[in-house]
């Protein structure tokens, strides 16, 4: 039979809605255990299900992130709580719209040879960092804890070698992850001592969250993703090792002893459901840092977030 132009028309517009739609995310790092969520997504055909083509694209600056998707230049980036609110006072037009993990991965560790055996002891030493004042503001708070005042520390941003700038004695204790940093440090042989943040005097925060430029609130690819993520999250809770199994047989640069075992530790870690927003903890959390001068105030929760709905 003929293709008539209305039967052509028709065709065109059934494969047009059968392309899934593009969505590009920039990672916070380059790929490792604390996104499996959204691996076992891609992995398992979660997005596909939510008719999404989703592009993961690990940044060559990790600062640059939140710049470029508020710049129209990403649809979701990965980022920090604390980092986060910095990045809002600065004027970013960012809204956090899910969670990855919801909870504080980072911890403050020292090695137990160098004598620390408390945060009270770390009085007169050297703290290494990443970049960041927020980081400086939860130092602080920990300290505090301790009886000691970040005059009496010297803190010193040491970029990303945290781990070997504690081993060769640049620095006498780090902050870090629980879930890797602690781990590697374990794997040479070191005995660390590891200090929450959350029970040592930092309010609670989320590690990794989503955030998406201001003018995207209303994408209806958003909630999609979020779903996926969410039906990721609860297959790799089901079955942690076979979801590895899966996910590093696709990523090869995961195949690694260190990445296996921090992909068994970050499973608790993961948020149960990625469209929660907790509006007390992160109000607590806002007035921390504006008490602690790294922001000038603290907005209004609504003001940069959005709760978005499962379809």
């Amino acid at each position: 039979m003929p293709l008539t132009r209305r039967r052509l028309g028709l065709l065109a517009a059934a494969a047009a809605a059968a392309a899934p739609d593009r969505l590009t995310i920039l990672l916070d790092w380059f790929i490792n255990p604390n996104h499996a969520p959204i691996l076992v997504a891609q992995q398992t055909g979660a997005f596909a299900r939510q008719n999404l083509a989703v592009e993961l694209i690990a940044p060559a600056d990790t600062s640059m992130p939140p710049k470029l998707v508020a710049a129209g230049h990403a649809d979701i980036g990965l980022t920090d709580q604390p980092h986060f609110h910095e990045q809002i006072a600065g004027g970013l037009p960012l809204l956090r719209i899910g969670a990855l993990i919801d909870r504080p991965l980072a911890t403050l560790v020292a090695l137990r040879r160098n004598g620390i055996t408390s945060i009270a002891s770390l009085r007169g030493k050297r703290i290494g960092h990443g970049p960041g004042d927020a980081e400086r503001a939860m130092v602080g708070a920990m300290l505090a804890r301790g009886g000691v005042a970040l005059a009496d520390v010297e803190m010193i941003d040491v970029g990303e070698q945290l781990t070997v700038a504690l081993l060769i004695g640049q620095v006498d204790a780090v902050t870090v992850y629980r879930n890797f940093e602690l781990l590697e440090l374990r794997s040479t042989g070191a005995e660390p001592i590891a200090f929450d943040y959350e029970t040592n005097g930092v309010p609670w925060f989320e590690e990794l969250i989503f955030v998406t430029a201001t003018r995207r609130a209303a994408d209806p690819r958003l909630p999609r993703f979020l779903t996926a993520v969410h039906e990721g999250a609860a297959r790799l809770r089901t079955d942690p090792e076979a979801a590895w199994q899966l996910c590093a047989t696709a990523q090869r640069d995961l195949q690694t002893p260190l990445n296996h075992a921090a992909w068994r530790a970050t499973v608790p870690y993961f948020a149960a459901d990625p469209f929660a927003l907790d509006t007390a903890r992160y109000a607590a959390f806002a007035a921390f840092l504006a008490r602690s001068g790294i922001i000038p105030g603290a907005p209004a929760v609504g003001s940069y977030t959005r709760v978005l709905r499962a379809g």
